[in-house]
């Protein structure tokens, strides 16, 4: 940690890393368990798919509801992997590891998550919605797939923590250069 910087700040991170890693926790478990529960109850399911994603006939049996739920574990794992990065990160922070390479990794972990994330979500939407359609007659299967501001803001968003993990390293490379000299 540099000599610069205040006791003051360094509890100001550390409180802040400790209220990012609660909310981690808290978005592992809604993030992990949600879409167990979702895929579980059939009507909940037939309500999602008719108001939004625009399917009039589908199927709610068990296979189609685990195909579903199988296409929706992809951006639900890399969300998973992308808290555990910034609970991760955040660890480093709380334990005063500030210029080090151990964050800058996390960071580079975070940022390319973030970006697989982006193809992620259009992919398992498109999975789910053809999940539910594969067992209606021919002529009535569905194949969607659309793109939003949402995935392309996380693509930035991952290419942004890339580019900073990018400085952040060198930043720590440079450190560790230079207590080597002292």
């Amino acid at each position: 940690m540099p000599d610069s910087f205040s006791a003051d700040g360094l509890r100001r991170i550390r409180r802040l890393a400790w209220i990012v890693r609660l909310l981690c926790l808290i978005g592992v478990v809604v993030i992990g368990t949600l879409p167990f529960i979702f895929w579980a109850q059939p009507d909940w399911v037939a309500e999602v798919a008719a108001k939004t994603w625009g399917l009039t006939t589908m199927q709610l049996d068990l296979g189609a509801r685990l195909w579903g739920l199988a296409a929706l574990m992809l951006p639900t794992s890399v969300s998973v992997f992308a808290l555990w990065q910034m609970w991760s990160l955040f660890g480093c922070f709380a334990q005063g590891e500030l210029l080090a390479r151990r964050p800058a990794q996390h960071l580079r972990r975070l940022g390319l998550s973030l970006c697989i994330l982006a193809a992620a979500q259009p992919l398992g939407h498109t999975l789910g919605i053809l999940a539910l359609t594969f067992g209606n007659p021919k002529g009535q299967r569905q194949l969607a797939f659309s793109l939003s501001s949402d995935h392309y803001l996380a693509l930035l968003f991952g290419l942004l923590l890339l580019a900073l993990a990018l400085v952040l390293g060198e930043a720590a490379r440079v450190a560790d250069e230079n207590a080597e000299f002292v």
